[in-house]
């Protein structure tokens, strides 16, 4: 589910030992912004884990629940990685 949500609101993975999940700006930019998840994790990640991942691409927990969920777009997301500066 996690997964799914992330790649369809533009990030792009890479598979490694641990998959990398990297936001990928509407114009086409890579934006430096990650997240990590193990194999497997998708089915098992609990709220120590999410809360790691919200952190990591910069939204508290609710925000991630909610890019997660659909209530937060691709579009809102970039424009709050925009207003607070983590992309230009």
């Amino acid at each position: 589910m996690v997964r799914r949500a992330l790649l369809r609101k533009g990030f792009r993975e890479s598979d490694s030992r641990h998959r990398w999940y990297e936001y990928e700006q509407l114009n086409g930019e890579a934006s430096g912004i990650k997240t990590l998840m193990s194999h497997g994790a998708d089915r098992d990640l609990g709220d120590r884990l999410l809360g790691q991942m919200a952190r990591q691409i910069h939204l508290s927990r609710r925000q991630f629940e909610q890019l997660i969920d659909c209530g937060l777009s691709q579009d809102d997301y970039e424009a709050m990685m925009r207003r607070d500066g983590f992309i230009r």
